[in-house]
């Protein structure tokens, strides 16, 4: 029997059934920038780290109404905000980072987001010095898959010269799909799978998640997704305890297929002074792979956020244990590690 679930229509969009990613569009006024944008300024000349600086430091003026709306319909609405107007051109960079975590402060509370403990992330190509960079600090493509924390946002400071396309989906609308089409593949997507940690685990802990994490839950009559296509796959092929069947492939399949199909999702590429901000529970999003031009990489600015309160899901929903039993979201730190792993195919 299937769960009884909630969802939003709100949740169920389509890109075919909107007019792109502008349907999602709220704009800064820039009048309304100015308080968080003096506060920026003489935080960053008083030498303050974006990370050690608060709400009562960073005052959001009359921006606070806008970004209220921005939050609800993260977490209540579509799931998905494209926040255009960043003051780019005006701010330096570290500037414009104390603007950025300014707003983060009011969607939710920043978590870390790699063994490096950063809580206000770059996602840059470092494959130049570190070829086994994790996925945020590559050039590859990333296909369709989720955040492990509430919200996720993202501001572009610089493109690439090619490629680095942002595509997005509402999960919400793939279980739709899946449900009319193949209902008896949702059974293996509730189950879940076995993820690998990336040797992000925490010590003491193993290399794979002793759980299963499922691709959809339902907690307090929500439904959620939590899907990484590499972390499942790494997992099977390192772990000779673990086989995917047939039928778990083909719901996996299923999945990857519908998530990428072109009437369903919005592709647009982050432009410099846009940011996205989307619910990582009803959302998906993907990226082509890039090149960055030779004078400036493709550079934008990350922020994993907890909701307060958070959505209610399944423990199972988890990566790390941590977070399992109860605790902080996101990768645990670990000082002296670097968010970079090898697989044994890398190592052939």
């Amino acid at each position: 029997m299937e769960p009884v679930v909630a969802i939003p229509g709100a949740g169920l969009w389509r890109g075919s059934q909107v007019a792109g990613i502008a349907d999602f569009a709220v704009d800064l006024d820039r009048a309304a920038c100015a308080t968080l944008e003096e506060a920026a300024v003489r935080l960053v000349a008083a030498g303050i780290d974006p990370v050690d600086a608060g709400p009562d430091e960073l005052p959001l003026g009359d921006l606070g109404s806008t970004i209220e709306v921005v939050r609800h319909e993260a977490l209540h609405g579509t799931g998905m905000v494209l926040l255009r107007g960043f003051p780019v051109g005006r701010l330096s960079g570290d500037e414009i980072a104390m603007f950025f975590w300014g707003i983060g402060l009011r969607l939710g509370r920043a978590v870390s987001q790699s063994v490096m403990g950063d809580r206000l992330g770059h996602v840059i190509d470092v494959t130049d010095v570190d070829p086994h960079a994790r996925a945020y600090r590559n050039r590859t493509e990333l296909t369709p898959h989720c955040d492990p924390t509430d919200l996720l946002a993202f501001l572009c400071l610089a493109t690439a010269t090619e490629g680095g396309e942002s595509r997005f989906v509402s999960s919400l609308t793939v279980h739709e799909e899946i449900r009319a089409t193949r209902p008896d593949l949702l059974a293996h997507l509730y189950r879940g799978f076995h993820y690998h940690r990336f040797g992000e685990q925490e010590a003491g802990t193993g290399p794979v998640t002793p759980w299963r994490v499922p691709v959809y839950s339902v907690c307090d009559g929500l439904l959620s997704c939590r899907y990484v296509k590499e972390y499942v796959e790494v997992a099977a092929d390192e772990d000779p305890d673990i086989e995917i069947t047939d039928f778990e492939r083909e719901a996996l399949e299923l999945f990857e297929a519908t998530a990428q199909r072109p009437d369903l999702r919005i592709a647009f590429t982050l432009q410099p002074g846009e940011a996205i901000i989307a619910n990582n529970y009803t959302v998906l999003h993907a990226r082509t792979a890039f090149t960055s031009h030779p004078d400036r990489k493709r550079e934008l600015l990350r922020l994993w956020m907890a909701a307060d309160p958070t959505r209610p899901v399944v423990r199972e929903v988890a990566i790390y244990d941590r977070a399992y039993h109860g605790g902080e979201a996101g990768v645990p730190e670990q000082p002296g590690l670097m968010p970079s792993f090898a697989t044994k195919f890398d190592l052939d």
